[in-house]
């Protein structure tokens, strides 16, 4: 008798095992489904009005993220308010280094990206081949850029072309960078102010043969096509300082290329800086939290992309702490939601492939 129990036994076990483990992937698939429409009417429910200001250099990526942030949180509303009331703001934009100056005990901030400024020149100026195949050396620029004088580069018997040196009118923060690399102040750097903003800058080097400047990445290039925009032309840098351009300094080619280069080697010849958020610590407004700590997060995968240079994990990781200091909401249900159901996930995928 017990051997026939024990035999039915297993032979009831065998006939119902498929439909056990069936049930289980219905179940695990049924949760996963609960859980992101849970998510889902999470950020459905989340609301505000987040707003910004600042240096138009990182327009492109902040637009960007505006655009792609409302297709998670579409009740937030995020805009750049320029002419917005300064107690309203909730980000200010500086792309220089912040200092003890911009950093108080009200006021906080964080580097959400990095930018890299190249000299430019008119893509049709005469002796163009010969500046491209010398590059310009850290003596250069300061001969350049911060003596009243117009530095030589070439022999007399080169027949050198005259140079047209333009800069922003009012030192705006790529000024700021620029000149803080070659220990200068902005106030001091040579040459015609252009009204406006750096894409006004590169308009003016384009229209001037002789023209020649500094700008950043994303006006340099077009993002689209990943080269050179129409008119300019990259002036590159000598960076062993050995009186010409050899083949390893050839980078320009590309966006991409150039990106790669200047996060593989981290030169200190490149002029880099962060582009910070800068916030009132007693802030209360969970949208902005919430903006932030997607920006810190999902963000970031799009600054290659837009000719901004992206942080290592490490240095992210310490922005994010930063954030979080002021912005609890970080790491509530902003974050709750996505950390659960990544965690169902991986619980749902194991039962599957576990029996």
């Amino acid at each position: 008798m017990n051997a026939y129990r024990s035999l039915n036994m297993n032979i009831n076990q065998k006939k119902y095992k498929p439909l056990i483990k069936v049930n289980m992937k219905k179940y695990g698939i049924l949760l996963l489904l609960l859980m992101s429409i849970s998510f889902a009417f999470g950020q459905q429910k989340e609301s505000g009005i987040v707003k910004i200001r600042g240096t138009r250099l990182a327009y492109p990526l902040i637009n960007t993220w505006i655009a792609e942030f409302k297709k998670v949180y579409p009740n937030i509303q995020v805009s750049i308010a320029p002419s917005a009331p300064a107690d309203s703001i909730d980000f200010s934009i500086a792309a220089y280094a912040l200092t003890d100056k911009e950093l108080t005990e009200t006021r906080g901030g964080v580097a959400f990206t990095r930018y890299v400024q190249l000299p430019v020149a008119n893509s049709k100026r005469a002796d163009l081949a010969q500046l491209q195949a010398r590059g310009f050396s850290e003596a250069d620029f300061r001969k350049l850029y911060f003596t009243p004088e117009t530095p030589t580069f070439f022999a007399s018997s080169q027949n050198p072309s005259p140079i047209t040196l333009y800069t922003r009118e009012k030192p705006a923060c790529a000024a700021k960078t620029f000149a803080a690399h070659f220990d200068h102040d902005p106030k001091t750097i040579q040459g015609v102010g252009v009204k406006g903003d750096d894409q006004d800058l590169a308009k003016a080097v384009k229209a001037d043969v002789n023209g020649i400047s500094f700008n950043n990445l994303g006006f340099i290039y077009d993002v689209n096509t990943r080269k050179v925009v129409e008119g300019l032309a990259v002036i590159p840098l000598d960076l062993n300082e050995n009186g010409k351009v050899d083949k390893e300094e050839q980078v320009y080619g590309s966006l991409d290329e150039v990106i790669a280069y200047v996060e593989k080697t981290n030169n200190d010849k490149f002029v880099t800086e962060n582009v910070n958020f800068l916030f009132n610590k007693n802030s209360s407004n969970v949208a902005a939290g919430i903006f932030l700590h997607w920006a810190l997060t999902q963000g970031q995968q799009f600054s290659h992309a837009l000719g901004f240079l992206s942080f290592d994990d490490q240095t992210l990781q310490a922005q994010r702490a930063l954030a979080g200091a002021t912005f609890k909401t970080l790491s509530a249900s902003s974050c709750e939601g996505a950390d659960n159901l990544m965690k169902t996930r991986r619980t749902s995928k194991t039962a599957s492939n576990n029996p």
